[in-house]
Formats: C-alpha cells, sequence, structure tokens
C-alpha cells in the first residue's frame, strides 16, 4: 500500500487505511505500507501509532516537498487567501505542480516501491488518494511490471473541491483529466467512497466499486449529554456557512431561551474566513473555538453533545462526496444537522437511516427552524437505523474479498 497520511498524522484521512491495513494483517496478508518519512500535515496524533498491527512492514520514504518546512495552515485556507503573493503561490501550485505538491514525494516513493519490488515482487499495490500523485505510482509499476493494482480514491480528482478553488489554467484541468483518465483506464480496480463517483468513473473502468468509509465501534451514550452543537475536525473555507451564523445571530436576539442554553463548540483547525465571520455577526460568545483534539479526545467529546453538526463543500458538483466524519458521527449515536449541497450522497444517507436534519446552504429558513427547534423546544428528529454496513470491520472484509478476487 502507498499512503500519504498514516500515523503519527492525524485528522480523518488516517483512518480509512490504518483500519484496513491492520484488517488485512489480522487476517493472513502480509501487508508493507509506503508513506512518507517526514510529511506535511495538518494535525499530528501520537495515540494513533500505538494502533499499527505489529506485522506491518512500514517503509519510511524521504522526498522534498514545497514549503516543507513552512507553519502556514494546510487547506483551510486555500482558495481564499489574499494579496498578491498568495494569489501567486496559488497560481504556481495550481499550473506548475500537477496533480497536487506531493508529487515530488510520489516520485521518491516510485522509486523506493519499485526497488522493493524487485527484491520481494508483490502481488498487488493499492495505491490511496488523495494526494492523488499517489496514482501515478500504480500506473508506472502497472506499466513495467506484472502487478494488480487497486487504485482506492477517498475524494474525487479532477472535480475536487480543491481543485476548483484553484487558479488553475485550462491546459492544467486538461493535464489533470489525461491523467485521471489513464489512472481509471490501466487500475485493475478502482475503489470509491461515494456512488456518484463510481457512477463517473465507471464510464472508464466497469470494475468501480463503491466501499465506504465506516465506523470502528459505537461509542457510549452518556446520562446526560450536554445542551451543545459540537463540530469535529477540520473546518475549511469552502465549508463556511453564512446562513448558520447569521441564524445563530438572530435567535440569540429574538429568543432569550435560545440564548441562554445555545452553543455551538469547534474542535479542529478553522479558516481565518470563518472565524471572521462570526466575529462579524458579534457571536463570538456561542460559537467557540476549541482547536484540534486527538480521536481517543474526540471519542470522549462526541457522545456527550446534544447535537452534531455536519458541513460539506458549498460548491457546485460536491454532491459525491461522503466526508468521513460522518461516520464518525454516527459512531456517537448523536442526532446530526448537516447543511450541505443538494441533492446529495450524504443526503441520501441520512433520508434512509434517519441520523437527523439534512439542510441546503441556502435554505436560511429551515436553518433557523431547526436550531429553534432542536436547542429551545428539544424538538430533534432522531432513530438511528440500519447503521451495521457502515462498520468498518463489515467494510474492511468486503474489501479484503476484492483483494481475493483480483489475486
Amino acid at each position: 500500500m502507498i499512503v500519504y497520511y498514516w500515523p503519527p498524522s492525524g485528522g480523518s484521512g488516517v483512518q480509512r487505511w490504518l483500519f484496513f491495513a491492520n484488517y488485512f494483517a489480522k487476517n493472513g496478508l502480509k501487508i508493507s505500507v509506503f508513506t512518507p518519512k517526514n510529511p506535511r500535515v495538518a494535525e499530528m496524533d501520537n495515540s494513533l501509532i500505538e494502533k499499527i498491527n505489529e506485522n506491518i512492514n512500514i517503509i519510511y520514504v524521504s522526498g522534498w516537498e514545497p514549503l516543507q518546512n513552512s507553519k502556514n495552515a494546510i487547506g483551510e485556507n486555500i482558495g481564499q487567501e489574499n494579496g498578491l503573493k498568495s494569489k501567486f503561490i496559488r497560481y504556481v501550485r495550481a499550473n506548475f505542480f500537477i496533480p497536487d505538491a506531493r508529487i515530488f514525494w510520489a516520485k521518491a516513493a516510485m522509486k523506493s516501491f519499485l526497488k522493493v519490488h524487485k527484491k520481494t515482487t508483490f502481488d498487488m499495490l493499492i495505491t490511496s488518494g488523495p494526494p492523488h500523485s499517489i496514482h501515478l505510482i500504480g500506473l508506472n509499476a502497472k506499466r513495467k511490471h506484472t502487478i494488480t493494482w487497486i487504485a482506492d480514491f477517498r475524494d474525487p480528482w479532477v472535480s475536487f473541491f480543491q481543485n476548483e478553488s484553484l487558479p488553475m489554467a485550462k491546459g492544467a484541468k486538461f493535464k489533470h483529466e489525461q491523467m485521471q483518465a489513464r489512472v481509471l483506464k490501466f487500475a485493475d480496480r478502482v475503489v470509491v467512497t461515494a456512488p456518484s463517483l463510481a457512477n463517473e468513473f465507471s464510464r472508464l473502468n466497469k470494475n468501480s466499486h463503491v466501499l465506504t468509509n465506516g465506523y470502528e465501534k459505537l461509542l457510549s451514550k452518556p446520562k446526560q449529554p450536554s445542551k451543545a452543537l459540537v463540530y469535529a475536525g477540520s473546518f475549511k473555507a469552502q465549508q463556511n456557512p453564512r446562513n448558520l451564523w447569521r441564524a445563530i445571530f438572530e435567535l440569540t436576539q429574538e429568543h432569550e431561551v435560545f440564548a441562554r442554553q445555545f452553543s455551538l463548540e469547534i474542535f479542529g483547525k478553522v479558516a481565518d474566513v470563518v472565524r471572521r465571520e462570526v466575529e462579524a455577526f458579534e457571536i463570538d460568545k456561542w460559537v467557540k473555538f476549541l482547536g484540534y483534539q486527538p480521536k481517543a479526545t474526540l471519542d470522549e467529546f462526541l457522545p456527550n453533545a446534544n447535537a452534531l453538526l455536519l458541513l460539506g463543500i458549498d460548491m457546485p458538483n460536491t454532491q459525491n462526496v461522503i466526508h468521513g466524519k460522518l461516520f464518525e458521527y454516527i459512531a456517537a449515536q448523536r442526532p446530526i444537522l448537516a447543511i450541505g449541497p443538494k441533492p446529495s450522497d450524504m443526503e441520501a444517507i441520512f433520508r434512509e437511516h434517519q441520523l437527523g436534519t439534512y439542510i441546503s446552504f441556502d435554505d436560511y429558513e429551515l436553518i433557523k427552524l431547526t436550531l429553534l427547534d432542536w436547542f429551545t423546544f428539544d424538538k430533534i428528529p432522531f432513530k438511528s437505523i440500519q447503521l451495521e454496513q457502515f462498520k468498518r470491520n463489515a467494510i474492511a472484509k468486503d474489501y479484503l474479498a476484492l483483494i481475493l478476487e483480483c489475486l
């Protein structure tokens, strides 16, 4: 397996392949994981190192990356920075680092993989993106050797909102499209996390499968949950829910009970534009930014919330993204207030499994009414049915069956 995000890197991007690799190792597969020695990531969570199965062979690869030692935020503010310097950096990133800024590390990882493969002869290669430059390793390996290759997409590629947020020239976008098409064409299997993306990719590869993210185990229910609405995870500029801030402001002015009882606790790195809008609405008394917390700590906070806030991406063509955070929320067994694009694959999951309420970013009136009902009158619809299919063990079992079918 070649993955960029691996312990001690933190965040939701690590969870999928940490669990799958452990499951495969426990079930008799000999697993080698190629991953960066010094990755540039948003969060670190050293507690995840202890969860790695001792039988997994980890190969750390050194490789150069732009802004390797920069302390600037990663991801939360992309596409939103002002100033000539920021605009220039974004233009260079969009048009000269294709498909992404990890392309140079990916080249080093490819050399490392081919060197080890020459001695070891792996039966299968799995590449996981983003960063999608990782898939180019699989493409090169497939061209040079007889090896079965699965390309695993945790998020879209060409239509990925991070790419859409960059000042990308037509020529650069065309290169992305060409690369994606070649990866899809040559991969033996393609795995995605959302049905809409599988439908899109199946035009180029009929062996496209949906294996979503999932939750490891249900978390214990508290006896007396707090009154807080809780958000956990990276909070990007493209997720900024302007109508939510407006609704909170108006409700705190109009309803004494709401103003007394409501609070939104946000755990994670937050985009500057989000902080600025909260300050502009003067609702920082009710909206609290509490910083990044390790997963083990969040597993204690989430079940104690009155409800959980889930935010999609407020951009066109993002219906094919199902956030990994959704499944962590499902494990907490609390009602979820989701604000996102419509229609979307996430909305379908909410409807089928009765997880709470899903609202469009544009529907200000429903956002306001829902907040009032939930946090003033305690009218929270929540049944949460048929969740077993999202257990990581069940998904990993299906993934293992797919692997064995390919060999």
